[in-house]
């Protein structure tokens, strides 16, 4: 029998599931909206430098593609990065020899240099960005999908509209890594979840059984979320099948199962031997992920300095990268939840709230607060359940008109409609805001935070700021001025300028700061180098005004007779008044 849709009062919300008949305006304010996050995307993916972790997921792509070895690479699931490599092989990328002699970081090195040589190395960043760039637009299309099947097609798409219309996911979507992979998986997920609660037939069990082995290939939290989905998959037949609800686990677990081998298999195949149960590379590469992220590291957000893990970081990190329009809408929405009936809003906490819950956890236990980036998943999730208020809203403004053999509704007073007028006008201002901001942050969308913070290199750094992006521009900057450089990023070094001196040398096993003494001339710093990037040798530059910027991310500081080295607060100074040196916060 099929299922019927859920029926709510229309003072509450309509959710009515979504056709393309009934949502095709909808849907062509999604395909508009999406292009334009897709334009955006591939300009900033052309002119974005490599990021920090990019040339060795696209290193370990490759290899994983052309030589089917998915070893070389310590960090698994390997899935990930090898559906982002192949577009690579359109550019005929040079693939050195050797990876199996040396480390992940050597030859990651090694590949970026000989891309560089060959004048590739633009083209082969822009074809690695292309799939992580459609996944974003898919986890705004599933989002939708997920959005009109629970609470009406306005909700859904207000709640992919929340997605595409952010900086941060602009800013995320066009550098080629794990977050959007993930945030695909999870909402994928949450939408064969749904499926199941309403209606378990053995197809759909094997399609969450899927969807539990694609989101631990994205990423190594997918493994606790997909064991709280089997659990509740068991738990919700139980009133109806008692113990025979454990049968269940028998389609999920197979279809996951197959999932992570098959995915293995397609590239590697020796890695299924001589563990025929779970890939030997994935276990390794878990275990070394799970010792990775429990190492502290430096910590940097609001002009405050840490080592380790802070719970707070998350929540601030939210308030500082995703606009604040979208925010009112986030937590405003959230509470229309209340309003929602109750079969909905049971399908809405378990589908939806639940992966997002078990995510949270898992993300308070990382000890590595280098970017908000982790919490995309969560973020994609928050926009689903948020997204009740435009129905809410809608209500507001006239009584639903869905069913056409209802009565009419009476009329509404003129204090009550006016009410409804005010809240429509806010829920199309907001998210328009949050649109052009979006549009504004590029090119440097990864780099963008909310405005009236200050300079966004005392409030933010790593990869909510400074991930390497800016390379190219401080090459062209810094070869023309012979400046003093210490680069934030991986692959692409000092060296790698023209002219250029670098401010960091060996001094034996060390690495210390060149004399400030000694120092004539322009100095170029990447504002994570002073903040987060674990370089306490550099702790005096922070003491000095920087005469400018390179797009937001590259301070640049101008000293004439050398500086001096002293104190070094935990926040870098202000910018210098126009036309002056650089100098001491104490005025010298």
């Amino acid at each position: 029998m099929a299922e019927q849709p859920l029926q709510l009062t229309p003072r509450v919300v309509s959710a009515t599931y979504w056709t393309p008949r009934r949502g095709g305006l909808q849907a062509l304010v999604l395909v508009v909206v999406s292009a334009a996050f897709l334009g955006l995307g591939l300009w900033q993916a052309w002119t974005d430098a490599p990021t920090y972790d990019e040339p060795t997921y696209i290193a370990a792509g490759v290899v994983a593609v052309t030589a089917h070895d998915v070893t070389f690479d310590e960090e698994h699931p390997a899935l990930g990065k090898a559906l982002a490599a192949l577009p690579v092989l359109l550019a005929h990328p040079v693939v050195p020899t050797g990876y199996r002699y040396m480390n992940e970081h050597q030859y990651s090195e090694l590949f970026t240099q000989a891309q560089l040589r060959a004048g590739k190395l633009r083209m082969v960043m822009l074809l690695s960005r292309l799939v992580p760039l459609l996944e974003a637009v898919a986890v705004g299309a599933v989002i939708f999908r997920l959005g009109c099947s629970l609470f009406g097609r306005r909700a859904g798409l207000l709640a992919a509209v929340l997605w595409l219309a952010d900086p941060l996911t602009l800013g995320l979507a066009h550098v080629d890594g794990i977050d959007i992979p993930m945030a695909l998986a999870t909402v994928l997920l949450a939408w064969a979840f749904l499926g199941v609660l309403r209606q378990p037939t053995r197809l759909r069990l094997a399609v969450v059984g899927m969807a539990c082995g694609g989101v631990s290939l994205a990423n190594e939290d997918g493994l606790g979320m997909a064991a709280v989905v089997a659990v509740v998959v068991v738990a919700a037949g139980w009133r109806i099948a008692g113990w025979r609800a454990i049968g269940r686990l028998i389609p999920v677990g197979g279809a996951a199962w197959a999932t992570v081998a098959v995915s293995y298999a397609v590239f590697d195949p020796a890695s299924l031997l001589p563990y025929v149960v779970v890939p030997a590379p994935f276990v390794h590469g878990l275990q070394y992920l799970l010792t990775y992220d429990t190492r502290p590291s430096t910590g940097y957000l609001l002009g405050m300095s840490w080592t380790g893990g802070r719970w707070w970081y998350w929540p601030l990190s939210m308030a500082v990268k995703v606009p604040w329009a979208t925010l009112a809408i986030l937590v405003g929405g959230s509470v229309a939840c209340i309003r929602l009936t109750e079969p909905v809003r049971r399908q809405a906490m378990v589908a939806v709230a639940l992966p997002a819950a078990v995510l949270a956890v898992e993300l308070l236990q990382v000890k590595r607060d280098i970017g908000v980036r982790y919490v995309l998943p969560i973020l994609a999730l928050w926009c689903i359940l948020a997204s009740p208020i435009a129905e809410r809203v809608a209500d507001l403004r006239m009584p639903s008109a869905e069913d056409p053999m209802s009565p009419p509704a009476p009329r509404q007073p003129e204090p009550a409609r006016a009410k409804g007028r005010v809240a429509v006008c806010l829920l199309v201002a907001l998210p328009g805001v949050a649109l052009v901001q979006t549009v504004r942050s590029a090119p440097n969308s990864l780099a963008w935070v909310d405005p009236g913070l200050g300079p966004s290199y005392q409030v933010a750094s790593n990869s909510s700021l400074d991930w390497g992006q800016d390379f190219y521009v401080l090459r062209r900057w810094a070869t023309v001025h012979r400046a003093f450089v210490a680069s934030f990023g991986l692959d692409l070094t000092v060296a790698d300028i023209p002219g250029a001196r670098p401010l960091l040398v060996h001094h034996g096993s060390q690495l210390v700061s060149v004399d400030p003494r000694s120092i004539r001339g322009w100095v170029a710093v990447s504002a994570s180098v002073l903040t987060a990037g674990g370089y306490p040798q550099l702790g005096w530059l922070r003491a000095y005004c920087p005469v400018g910027r390179l797009d937001g991310t590259i301070l640049l500081y101008r000293f004439s007779e050398g500086a001096e080295e002293g104190p070094a607060p935990i926040t870098p100074a202000g910018l210098c008044p126009r036309g002056a040196a650089s100098s001491m916060l104490n005025g010298r």
